[in-house]
């Protein structure tokens, strides 16, 4: 019964998480680690993933660009919530700390086609290790 299977995921950031799974409120304190069902582990990955992905996209926007609607950064914001990008898989591997899982979350949800570059991720992972690399 694999769905059943518990996984555990972190909470990376500063701020408290809180989303819901079948009506079910669930919160993952800033920097907590907690264990969770399957289903529910993976629901509250992406979604904190897109959390995570959003706001380190805005912290590029000026006050021009809030203003403009048509900004490249409101297009950027909106590729980023629902692609599956370096960005997403790098939030993803903080919140899991597992390759293996990493996979298995962006292919459980219909994320668009990989846009951007997976070397990016790679290096970031291996990094994470404590791989050194040439």
């Amino acid at each position: 019964m694999q769905e059943l299977e518990v996984i555990e995921i972190t909470n990376p950031t500063s701020e408290d998480f809180s989303w819901r799974y079948n009506g079910e409120l669930f919160t993952i304190k800033s920097n907590e680690t907690r264990g969770f069902a399957k289903p529910v582990g993976f629901h509250l990955a992406k979604h904190l993933s897109t959390k995570i992905v959003v706001a380190d996209a805005k912290k590029e926007m000026t006050k021009a660009d809030e203003k403009n609607p048509n900004a490249s950064i409101h297009f950027k914001i909106a590729q980023l919530s629902t692609s599956d990008t370096h960005e997403r898989r790098i939030a993803l591997y903080k919140i899991l700390g597992n390759e293996n899982r990493v996979v298995e979350v962006i292919s459980h949800y219909p994320f668009k086609g990989f846009i951007g570059d997976m070397d990016v991720y790679q290096k970031f992972v291996e990094k994470s290790k404590g791989v050194v690399t040439e």
